[in-house]
């Protein structure tokens, strides 16, 4: 009996998609197998340009078969949608980037982490530029730019530094912008020739270029264009010269040839648009460097096609400008929906005004004007949508720092609040027993008081006891008539009201009220309504209620803690 291993159905499986993913297309397929992984990458690589689909179907099959795993699938799979120029291909890829940049295998610190790091990197500023994101087209070059500083790549830390300075100049900081591409490119130049020295130079160049023609500033753009021209003729005549030091450069001396055609027709393009804009427009110049960008492989290409046409433009030929519009018109389908298909529409409308049909120029020219508005207003709304997405992200990661901080704030406050407790329960404490002990010493004080009067009333039994009834009088009437409530009560006002005088006034006090003395008497009486006014007329303030009762605001607040050690104000609080 035949055993299917699990290697055998992940590759059954593989096939099944393959076939599934190819039916109706009538293109072959290659299978990868178990031990051909790096096969199935350069194939999706090579082919991911021309063949997007069958570059996805290859990726798919070989995470099926288990060839590669999920992050080197999603790493292609940027690749691929990078290549496109469809906005919702441009976002998949820099969401997959965005991913890969929180995977483990890109966020440790050995040299191949970050390697892996910077190539998702590259991936994801190649998709930020394609779709004009120019914010994170800036934050993925500074932190490559970073990178390669810590592996000691200084050639590419200067490639990525000539990034940040093109979408600074993007982001509205023209001058800073290209004060840092001429600080790279001059850097580059300055050193001893080598292969990547000369392709990271020629990379800032293009960069500046772009920047310049944005800027309409033509004429500047003439020399970098030269210096691309100059600078590949001498890599051609003298390649011993150049030390081989690139990873970025084909390895066969073939490739490399074509290499040098590409970027030497690339200069062509930029000297004939530069020409062709300059005050007034150099059409000689304009047409030596069109007939050489035409005579080239790389001027054959669609890519090519689209960069020479604004050159046919100046130069009126507006036959090719119609016939690259109508290839660009057919790649784009139904899909008019873009900037695009709205330069199609100028280039119509200027053609037929060329040829004089204006009513045909107008109906082209109204129809750009909508177009671009719509796509305006969905491009307003797009960025819109990424505003309000980063704010509300900015705002949840705000709410999350404000809740911690509530949460350190509220531990901070129970920690306080149990400290207090314990201090105030400790004092409390203390503050108790020593009004214990002090109430057992006035009680024995009393105690023997009252025994040392007993003992001067039998040793003075010819003197009359003071007669109770009347203190009980003058204290009741004193309390009923609110007599304390007078601030400037008297003793002379007592003894003239209850016909007695002084010394059998201070007697009866001595006797029942503790003391002969009569503001004490009285105070006494003060403080206990005031107690009461504290307790019961939480409406008044503290000044009312010493006038109230017969005391001066400070006096009071003197009397009362004297009395009861704290402040009327610090009683209130404590109810």
């Amino acid at each position: 009996m035949m055993v299917i291993s699990s290697k055998h159905i992940n590759l059954l499986l593989g096939i099944f998609v393959l076939l599934g993913c190819s039916r109706g297309t009538q293109m072959p397929v290659h299978i990868p197998q178990a031990s051909d992984s790096l096969y199935t990458a350069k194939a999706a690589l090579q082919i991911y340009g021309t063949q997007p689909d069958r570059a996805l179907m290859l990726i798919d099959s070989a995470q099926i078969v288990g060839n590669i795993n999920v992050y080197q699938a999603d790493f292609l799979r940027a690749k691929v949608y990078t290549n496109s120029l469809e906005s919702q291909q441009l976002e998949k890829a820099i969401a997959l980037c965005e991913n890969l940049l929180q995977h483990d295998s890109t966020n440790t610190e050995n040299l191949s982490c970050i390697k892996r790091r910077s190539d998702v990197l590259d991936v994801m500023m190649d998709a930020c530029r394609k779709k004009k994101d120019e914010e994170h087209w800036l934050q993925c070059a500074i932190e490559r730019a970073e990178l390669s500083r810590r592996q000691g790549m200084g050639t590419e830390a200067l490639r990525m530094e000539a990034e940040i300075g093109a979408v600074t100049a993007y982001l509205g900081r023209q001058e800073e912008g290209l004060a840092k591409l001429e600080q790279a490119i001059r850097t580059l130049d300055s050193g001893a020739p080598s292969i990547d020295r000369m392709d990271a130079g020629i990379v800032a160049r293009k960069r500046r270029i772009a920047v310049l023609d944005q800027a309409g500033r033509y004429p500047e753009i003439i020399p970098d264009a030269q210096a691309i021209i100059n600078k590949l003729e001498d890599y051609t005549a003298h390649p011993e010269v150049y030390a081989e030091d690139s990873f970025r450069l084909p390895a066969q001396s073939s490739d490399r040839t074509r290499y040098c055609r590409f970027y030497t027709a690339q200069a062509w393009a930029y000297l004939a648009l530069a020409y062709s804009r300059l005050t007034p427009p150099n059409l000689a110049e304009t047409r030596k460097y069109v007939r050489l960008f035409e005579e080239s492989d790389f001027g054959q290409t669609y890519s090519g096609r689209q960069l020479i046409a604004p050159a046919w433009k100046s130069l009126g030929r507006w036959d090719k400008v119609l016939a690259i519009d109508e290839e660009v018109e057919k790649r784009l389908g139904t899909d008019t929906l873009r900037f695009e298909y709205a330069t199609i529409l100028k280039d119509k409308a200027d053609a037929a005004s060329a040829h004089g049909h204006y009513k045909e120029a107008l109906t082209y020219m109204e129809r750009h004007t909508r177009l671009l508005q719509q796509l305006n207003v969905q491009r307003l709304e797009t960025q819109a949508q990424e505003y309000a997405a980063r704010y509300y992200a900015m705002e949840q990661e705000q709410a999350l720092r404000e809740a911690k901080a509530s949460s350190e704030r509220k531990d901070a406050i129970i920690v306080i609040t149990v400290l207090l407790l314990v201090i105030i329960t400790v004092f409390s404490s203390r503050a108790a027993q020593q009004r214990r002990d002090i109430g057992l010493k006035n009680r024995t004080l009393v105690r023997m008081i009252n025994e040392l009067s007993d003992v001067r009333d039998a040793s003075k039994s010819h003197n009359a006891p003071p007669d109770i009834h009347l203190f009980e009088s003058i204290d009741q009437t004193i309390r009923e008539e609110r007599l304390y409530a007078n601030a400037l009560l008297q003793r002379q006002d007592i003894v003239d009201r209850f016909g007695i005088n002084r010394h059998a006034l201070n007697n009866l006090l001595a006797a029942f009220a503790g003391g002969p003395s009569f503001t004490a008497y009285i105070n006494g009486m003060r403080l206990d309504e005031a107690m009461r006014l504290l307790q019961e007329m939480p409406n008044f303030s503290i000044s009312e209620i010493a006038e109230a009762v017969g005391f001066s605001p400070a006096n009071f607040r003197e009397q009362f803690k004297r009395q009861y050690g704290m402040t009327p104000t610090e009683y209130r609080q404590n109810l």
